[in-house]
């Protein structure tokens, strides 16, 4: 699908894409092996989301499992059980030193802060990519990644698997076909509370025994442990480290309208929920509206609004399907000049389309679920002629998206205008401030 700022990524990445020269800020070692249908990868995090893709990858054919790179010793347990011939590294940088001329692929599937420079890493040894949502932290990271990922030919593919669902599919499908004529609005939902409201504890607590702390920031700042306060889970509510409730969630629920409607690119975007309590804290209760440009399937430029914890969208979109009850606890209500279209995320079921706020009773022709790892490997393997489903010129672009609503969320009631093809905020200099953020000295990754 297009991509609203392709033209201009060669001017936003500043730095050399070509694999002829790869570089990451350590030692390499360049490999030209060619995927066949012995599909070798590494994994990058062990637990979490990372044990949901390595259960998903053992179900594709011939995948094998050659190492993994996990920071902290007590969660291996799973991965030594299931891949036990797998080799296990602490640092993920040795793993690409010593382990790219064994490997095809990598999956990432680590903190959102370590996901760009991993991917980045892997692809430098031209190594396709597979790497979990968000795929970037940063606009800046998001625009550099997809621009390598086009440059060098590499196959790849964002881990929002909920996006290769019957669901998911059908609901693209139907917004393609105009199935509630020209769009005028849509809106996103979701009701975790991936933040806080309190400032983070000014304290130390003792490292765990086997937990790497050095390697688990990475990138990152430095910062002392805090106990249940970042490592496991939790990062998700801090500044720098995850992307809040609208990072975890928005690139799944975002997709099928997106998709759908052909990535539209954002205008504007302001926050009207409450901003951060310190500078390290993801504020809880978000609504964020974005001004889309229109293009073929919209009626004109049209709105999106995002809300998540305790928001909820206004009576006129439950009125659009009639009802409160009808408007998803998370998924999107899509309204367009001849109904509305409800698509439920997850297990919610299918999409649903109103007329008038009543259900329509008309055939929906659904789409199969497929296997999103599946449809990855496949078109490394030249099995599938078409990009993956969520490759990264399709899933950068989505990924800017939802951190156009991060970065507004820090800078509260502030209507923040977007160049999408200059890659940068027009009249705001803080909003500039929180696209690109410097990694720590010694782990530079370059075109990062």
């Amino acid at each position: 699908m297009k991509n609203p700022a392709t033209t201009s990524r060669r001017q936003f990445l500043q730095s050399a894409t070509a694999l002829a020269a790869p570089y990451i800020g350590w030692k390499t070692t360049a490999n030209g092996q060619s995927p066949n249908e012995a599909f070798n990868y590494a994994c990058f995090g062990s637990n979490g989301r990372a044990w949901g893709n390595l259960t998903s990858m053992a179900g594709v054919p011939n995948a094998n499992l050659v190492a993994v790179a996990e920071i902290d010793r007590s969660r291996l347990d799973r991965v030594s059980r299931g891949f036990p011939d797998a080799k296990v590294y602490v640092d993920w940088r040795e793993l690409l030193d010593k382990e790219a001329g064994n490997i095809d692929a990598i999956l990432v599937a680590t903190p959102d802060h370590q996901h760009a420079p991993i991917t980045m890493g892997g692809m430098q040894l031209g190594k396709h990519a597979y790497c979990e949502k968000p795929m970037t932290r940063t606009l800046h990271e998001a625009r550099a990644i997809t621009e390598f990922a086009e440059a060098n030919g590499l196959v790849t593919q964002m881990g929002i698997q909920v996006s290769s669902s019957s669901g998911n599919r059908t609901a693209a499908d139907l917004l393609q076909k105009g199935i509630v004529g020209k769009v005028t609005a849509v809106h996103s939902m979701n009701p975790k509370s991936w933040g806080s409201m309190s400032p983070l504890p000014d304290r130390e607590d003792p490292v765990p025994e086997g937990l790497d702390w050095n390697q688990w920031i990475g990138v990152a700042k430095m910062r002392p442990y805090i106990e249940r306060e970042f490592h496991p889970s939790n990062w998700r509510k801090r500044i720098g480290y995850g992307t809040g409730t609208l990072g975890d969630m928005g690139c799944h629920i975002y997709h099928p309208w997106c998709a759908g409607l052909n990535m539209p690119a954002t205008l504007s975007v302001t926050s009207h929920g409450p901003g951060p309590v310190d500078a390290d804290s993801w504020p809880l209760n978000a609504k964020v509206h974005h001004r889309m440009k229109g293009n073929e399937l919209t009626d004109g430029d049209f709105d999106f609004t995002w809300y998540d914890g305790t928001q909820l969208p206004p009576e006129a979109v439950a009125a659009a399907v009639g009802g409160a009850e009808n408007v998803p606890k998370s998924g999107s209500v899509v309204i367009g000049t001849t109904g509305a279209l409800v698509i439920p995320h997850g297990g919610g079921g299918a999409p649903k389309i109103y007329r008038d706020g009543k259900p329509s009773d008309e055939a929906i022709e659904a789409l199969p679920n497929d296997n999103h790892h599946q449809n990855w490997v496949d078109a490394i393997r030249g099995k599938i002629s078409e990009k993956p489903r969520a490759n990264f010129s399709y899933a950068g672009p989505m990924t800017e998206t939802v951190l156009l609503g991060t970065v507004a969320m820090r800078l509260p009631g502030t209507e923040l205008k977007w160049d999408a093809a200059a890659g940068k905020f027009t009249g705001s200099d803080a909003a500039n401030a929180m696209i690109h953020d410097a990694y720590r000295e010694g782990w530079e990754v370059k075109g990062l």
